[in-house]
């Protein structure tokens, strides 16, 4: 734009020039003839002369010849404010810039003609020297082909840099790629393999740059690890063994508490047993004595081996009953091991309860049964909870020292998978400093 505005004032000051002489001589024909040839050349779209009133006197577009125009229009606002009065001084800008309603655009250049002496000076002229201005001369340079030249320069720029700008996002991707995305993939490769346990893996990267140092560091990192774990699994190894050591003691302990808790239970119960055995005992010896007497006799009479049989089943019932105490006293006592097998729990305690009958009548103990009839069948140790039972007797039986109830309930719950055992008694219960706190 500077450049056509600098054109259009030379073509203005050419004009003026060019036509100075023939209008100082009024021989207006030859100042148009000479305008016409000037607007001829490339790039001129039109010129127009305005004079004092602000009518076209000249245009080589004849049309416009003898137009008139407002003092506020663009072409008179270098010298006229718009009531139509003179500026002071005048603008610097003597030019415009319009655009027609297909978009084109023209520059329209003003260039006042001043009144010389030379002008109101002359003979043929009736210009009076107050007047500072002649007329006015109006040049229309067409801004489509810069403007189409402005285009294309900025659609080859715009190209241009596009194409610097994919060439050099190529050469930058790969540096990068080299320089950056592989040694960064190295390293989370690596991160990988030491996440999923392979501490022998190290990253291969020499270079001296950031990443190169970060690979060492990463390798040493490694290395570190690598040796803290043979450390760690050589402790764990030893910790293991020595784990096992102290297992297989405590379970050796464990057993020998057992049997230690069976004697005991045995201990406190021999003398009830033993006080159960004399009854049976001392009946067989009475009616062994009978029947000796009684088969001393030479001639037996019919009610009297009557008797002797009746005598000898008695002999049998109580050796049977005497026998039975013996061996569940043995079958308790005996140390086994853990045998895990399908069991009804109202048998198992029902026959520990047989161990502990007479000692629940030498203290006058009530025994109530309260057991679920279809109770499920459980995988159990008998012997252990035996056992257990026992112990809870004894301390039930210790806790109402004479006279109570003793009430043994079982319960099963389908739904949660699970039987549950009740003992309970109508003791004294355990005191507070017993009581875990």
């Amino acid at each position: 734009e500077e450049i056509a505005r600098q054109c259009a004032q030379r073509t203005s000051h050419v004009v003026a020039g060019s036509t100075k002489n023939a209008m100082l001589l009024n021989n207006k024909e030859s100042a148009y003839e000479i305008m016409r040839a000037i607007c001829k050349e490339n790039g001129i779209e039109r010129i127009f002369l305005y004079d004092k009133k602000g009518k076209v006197v000249f245009s080589t577009h004849p049309a416009e010849i003898g137009r008139r125009v407002k003092v506020g229009d663009k072409a008179c606002s270098p010298c006229h404010t718009d009531q139509g009065g003179l500026k002071e001084t005048p603008s610097e800008v003597w030019y415009d810039i319009s655009v027609d309603s297909a978009g084109k655009r023209t520059l329209s250049y003003v260039t006042p003609l001043e009144n010389e002496e030379s002008c109101y000076t002359a003979a043929c002229h009736a210009h009076p020297e107050s007047k500072k201005y002649v007329g006015i001369l109006c040049i229309n340079l067409p801004l489509d082909k810069m403007d189409e030249l402005a285009a294309a320069n900025q659609a080859r720029i715009v190209s241009t840099s596009i194409g610097i700008t994919i060439i050099l996002g190529l050469v930058v991707g790969i540096l990068l790629w080299i320089w950056v995305y592989v040694p960064v993939k190295k390293l989370t490769r690596g991160t990988r393999e030491i996440s999923s346990g392979n501490l022998d893996y190290t990253i291969q990267n020499g270079g001296h740059d950031e990443l190169g140092i970060l690979a060492r560091s990463f390798n040493q990192m490694t290395s570190d690890l690598r040796g803290a774990k043979e450390e760690i699994t050589s402790w764990s190894n030893q910790l293991e063994n020595r784990v096992k050591v102290k297992t297989e003691e405590l379970e050796k302990t464990q057993k020998r508490n057992l049997q230690i808790e069976k004697m005991a239970s045995l201990g406190q119960l021999s003398a009830t047993v033993a006080h159960e055995l004399n009854n049976p005992m001392a009946g067989i010896l009475t009616y062994s004595k009978l029947i000796q007497k009684k088969l001393n006799k030479d001639n037996l009479s019919v009610e009297e081996r009557e008797s002797i049989l009746k005598h000898l089943k008695m002999i049998e019932s109580e050796s049977a009953r005497s026998g039975e105490i013996v061996k569940n006293m043995l079958l308790f006592s005996r140390q086994e091991e853990i045998e895990m097998n399908p069991q009804q729990l109202n048998n198992i305690i029902d026959s520990s309860l047989d161990l502990i009958s007479h000692h629940l009548e030498l203290h006058n103990i009530t025994l109530e049964k309260d057991y679920q009839e279809d109770l499920p069948i459980v995988e159990v140790d008998e012997n252990q909870i035996k056992q257990a039972m026992l112990a809870l007797y004894v301390n039930a039986v210790e806790a109402m020292e004479n006279d109570g109830t003793l009430t043994v309930k079982t319960r099963a719950k389908k739904s949660q998978n699970y039987v549950t055992i009740f003992v309970k008694d109508t003791g004294k219960g355990i005191p507070d400093s017993a009581k875990p706190q």
